[in-house]
């Protein structure tokens, strides 16, 4: 028997954290946090106890499953570099005395979020690449496997036992056009399907979406579309866009230069994401023009006074509103630049779907508006599979069970009916709330 523990990212989007037991063996898949309430302790949430974070919703609660079974935990396997998946590592991984496995871009946003969390993760670390495994003992082999998604080195995660594969699929898309790196291996999908899947942890962020999710190429197009047609503007232009999107800064990045504006990053959380991809060896960023620190970002200020607005070209945080972002402090006038009547702000994104981040993205249009700005949305499509992308996952998988995840109840329950419309029954279907547990039989 397998069991299944659902300790965060079954009744919300946040916080992801699942335990996966077999035998008398134990692996946690993810470790994050709730990006959404983090916001509102942003600056206190390193002076705060974990007890306090669990309490605040903030960290997943895993007092459960660390009594019952912490002594049996092999290891600590994250999926990829986004907060609501790894940001509780430095917080909560010490706790378990297990090593974590971890992509070489995750492991380095892991390095830079331990410092600025003020701790030290004392669990020993492999480094892993996608599409390469591990054993880790007679019973359990970790595969990762190459998945697009909006952050670089993401991976779906096989747990191969002798009775067949449990994949976690937190989070993906099928991008057959990629902008950087390759496609998903469907015929890989296909074999381990064949070989024997006994269930299916799946995303489902956007699984109540229909059709597919389009391609990042197809955004590279609409965002050069709209700035190559802006060149002769004599208006600030500014974009403001997920800071780990590393593949997408770097579009933006490459169609600045063509429109002849010097592109700008600023963020504090952008300049670590794109360190870390830089220290991967991935996307080089060391020569970008990146302002984190109060004096790099007043010294932009100046040179866009001293210049002109339309030699630059800002990329920069605060695309879901965040109160402490660079984009949401401009445009309540509480830094040097202000934006004016006919400046254009740019969201190459969407609202993640919870209603602090819809909120403050609300809050944060409505203020430029009132300056006269011309405000751009929706250049963005979504690093998570639509409805078809998701059958066609399990149509390649083929699961003995399917295990919705990564959603609100009403996006788990849409996850069940597609699962009901490719023919699973009801006692195949397992849904899940954050601290219950699913028995698998096998």
């Amino acid at each position: 028997m397998i069991e299944i523990y659902a300790v965060g990212g079954y009744s919300g989007i946040g916080k992801n954290m699942t335990a996966l037991k077999y035998e008398n063996e134990t692996i946690i898949l993810d470790m994050g946090l709730d990006v959404s309430k983090l916001m509102d302790y942003e600056g206190e949430s390193s002076d705060l106890s974990n007890d306090k974070l669990r309490e605040l919703e903030v960290l997943p609660n895993d007092r459960e499953v660390l009594k019952k079974l912490g002594h049996t935990v092999k290891a600590i396997i994250c999926s990829h570099a986004h907060l609501d998946h790894l940001g509780a590592i430095p917080k909560i991984s010490n706790n378990y005395s297990a090593p974590i496995i971890i992509t070489p871009f995750s492991f380095e946003v892991l390095k830079n979020l331990e410092k600025n969390q003020k701790q030290r993760i004392k669990n020993r670390i492999i480094k892993l690449n996608p599409g390469k495994s591990i054993q880790l003992s007679k019973n359990l082999r970790v595969e990762f496997i190459y998945a697009t998604h909006s952050t670089l080195q993401t991976v779906m995660i096989a747990i191969h036992t002798p009775k067949g594969a449990i994949v976690y699929s937190n989070d993906f898309k099928f991008d057959d056009s990629p902008t950087y790196g390759q496609k998903t291996n469907y015929e890989h999908l296909k074999k381990i399907g064949r070989q024997g899947v006994i269930a299916l942890i799946d995303d489902c962020t956007r699984i109540d979406n229909p059709g597919r999710t389009f391609s990042e190429s197809i955004v590279k197009e609409m965002i050069k579309d709209l700035l190559l047609n802006l060149k002769s503007e004599k208006k600030l232009v500014v974009l403001t866009t997920f800071a780990s999107h590393c593949i997408r800064i770097n579009n933006i990045i490459e169609i600045s230069k063509k429109m002849g504006r010097t592109p700008i990053i600023m963020g504090r959380s952008m300049k670590n994401y794109l360190q870390a991809s830089t220290n991967a060896r991935l996307i080089d960023f060391s020569k970008a023009k990146i302002a984190s620190f109060n004096n790099e970002v007043a010294d932009v200020f100046m040179k866009i006074r001293k210049n002109g607005k339309d030699k630059y070209l800002l990329v920069m945080t605060g695309n879901q509103g965040e109160p402490n972002s660079m984009l949401s402090r401009i445009s309540k006038d509480e830094l040097p630049l202000r934006l004016e009547k006919e400046d254009l702000v740019v969201f190459c994104s969407e609202t993640i779907p919870t209603p602090e981040c819809m909120k403050n993205r609300a809050e944060i249009e409505k203020n430029l508006r009132k300056k006269g700005v011309r405000v751009y949305t929706d250049y963005h499509a979504s690093g998570h599979a639509s409805r078809e992308d998701h059958r066609d996952l399990i149509s390649m998988l083929k699961p003995k069970y399917f295990i919705p995840s990564h959603g609100t109840p009403e996006k788990i329950r849409s996850g069940a009916e597609l699962a009901k419309e490719e023919g699973y029954k009801s006692e195949n279907i397992k849904i899940l709330k954050n601290g219950e547990k699913a028995e698998l039989k096998i």
